[in-house]
Parts: C-alpha cells; structure tokens; sequence
C-alpha cells in the first residue's frame, strides 16, 4: 500500500525529520480550516478577523472549536501518519492493539486519582523557582505567559452550559489524552527507543520532551513526572491505551475540580493546594499510595 513502511529501516534522525515535516504539514492543514471556520463564523472582513484575534478570549465557543483542530493537527494525524511510514504494522507500532486488563484499568485509575496531592506539591515547588538577577527579564516573560495561557484557559473552560462541559471534556479528557499518547509514548518513545536502550533514560527523555513542549514553565515539574509515569505505564503494559486512559483520568480530574468551584476561587484554591503546606504529609501518603498501585500495576502487567 502506498507508502506503508517506507522508512521503516531510515535512521532515527530522518525520522524525526520526517515527523516534522508531517507536523507542519498537519498544522498547517488544521489551520487553513480554522481560518475557513473563523471566515464562515464572522464573515470575510479583515477588521472584524484581526479583533478577534486581539480578543479571543471572548469568544470562548471559537476557541474550543480552535482547540479541537489544533489536537487533530498536532496530535491525532502526524503520530498515526508517521507509524504507517515508519512500519509495516502501524496498530503495533503505536501499541493499539495490546490486550487490556481490567485489573490493570481499575488500578490505573486509583493511582491517579491519590496521586494528586503529590502533584501538587510538585506543582508548589515548581511555582518557588526564582531565576538570578541577569535573567529577571526572562523570569517576567515566563509569568507574564503563564499567566496568558491561564486567562486563555478560564475562558474556555469556565462554564455552567451542559453542552459547553461535554465538549471540554471530549476536547481536553478524551482527544487531548489519545492525541498526546500517540504522539509522545506510542510514537516518540517507540521511536527514541532504537537509540535509548536503557528503559529509564528513554521514558525520562520523553517525559521532558513532553513536558517542554507544553511551554509552561511553572508547570514543567509536575507534568515532567505525570509523563514519566505515562511512559512506564506505557513500557510495562505495552498498550497506549493505558496511558491514554490515565491521560483521561488525570485530565477529568483537574475538570471536575474546575466545574465544582468555578465560583468559588478560594475553594479551588484549597482543592489545588492540598499536599503542601501544613497539608505536606498528605503528598507523603499520596506518592505511598501512588507507589502501591504502581507495584500493583507492574505486578498485573509482567
């Protein structure tokens, strides 16, 4: 079949070439549709196109359409592209059709759930980073981005409309958790493996890239662990969909925390900040806990 396998046998390097000609051409695919949507939402007119690009964030509608095609753009297609081409056997590749165990499902999802508090105590640490005196500029960049990407997110996830809820959470649970699965363990990790042979130096290199990728900087911490976790549950039960599903898990948590407290900052501000603090021995329970069905989970997958 066309092009089935063709760089099966190309070295990593041309392969991650190949990959970033995929994205880009992915990307720039998704794009060109969500002009032709902005177009046929607001009309041809140049004025009215650029003020919405200087206020998206009222339109919060546009922007989870938006964000829906950009997953599809960066996530979805280049990874399931890229396996056909780089095997003969693309489902194996991205590890899609591993038997699932529902032992394993039931066990992952506990482990993400305890795991919170330890995240968030990761998350507190992050937040303390302070940069010397000669990169105060670039420290205030960083803020004055989070601080963007966060206004960006309560605009499109601040909601009380059922319909408006659903589709947040099929775009950030469900999409966002395949496409970035895909991507990074079913994709970047089978790939960086022909050269990183050692398990633990793989799933860390990818748990990085992960995170990095994101370019929230005061987050980098927490999701750097989230994404080695997904890539050990990737390595030991060879099914993405595992990890996906943590993925989804770990994602309608933070959701439903949002939806439950949306008015109530100072409530989901306790609900963030729990494992640190007074509440540090919580994270300290969490991560024994977390540990405990790990164990189990690897116990269920060997």
């Amino acid at each position: 079949m066309f092009l089935k396998g063709a760089f099966k046998n190309s070295s990593v390097f041309v392969q991650l070439l190949m990959l970033l000609a995929v994205s880009v051409f992915c990307l720039t695919a998704s794009s060109i549709i969500i002009l032709f949507l902005v177009v046929f939402k607001v009309g041809i007119s140049p004025e009215v196109i650029n003020e919405i690009g200087q206020n998206l964030n009222n339109q919060p509608d546009l922007m989870r359409e938006m964000q829906f095609l950009q997953i599809l753009g960066i996530f979805i297609f280049p990874p399931i592209i890229c396996a056909w081409l780089f095997s003969d056997n693309y489902k194996e590749y991205l590890h899609i059709e591993h038997p699932i165990h529902l032992p394993v499902v039931a066990w992952t999802f506990i482990s993400i759930v305890v795991f919170v508090p330890f995240i968030n105590f990761t998350s507190y640490l992050n937040q303390q980073m302070v940069f010397p005196e000669a990169l105060k500029g670039l420290e205030i960049w960083m803020k004055e981005m989070e601080e963007a990407m966060g206004r960006q997110l309560e605009a499109m996830l601040f909601t009380h409309n059922i319909r408006e809820i659903i589709f947040n959470i099929l775009v950030v649970c469900v999409f966002t958790g395949i496409g970035e699965e895909f991507m990074f363990r079913g994709l970047l990790q089978t790939m960086f493996g022909r050269a990183l042979k050692n398990p633990h130096v793989l799933v860390w290199t990818i748990a990085i890239l992960f995170s990095a990728i994101h370019f929230q900087f005061y987050g980098f911490l927490p999701r750097m662990i989230l994404g080695a976790y997904l890539g050990y549950l990737m390595y030991y039960t060879k099914s993405i969909w595992i990890s996906a599903f943590a993925h989804f898990t770990h994602n309608l948590c933070t959701l439903s925390i949002v939806y439950a407290f949306q008015d109530s900052p100072e409530k989901m501000q306790q609900a963030d900040t729990i494992g640190t603090g007074s509440t540090w021995w919580i994270a300290v329970a969490s991560l024994a806990l977390f540990a405990f069905c790990f164990l189990q989970i690897k116990k269920r997958s060997l």
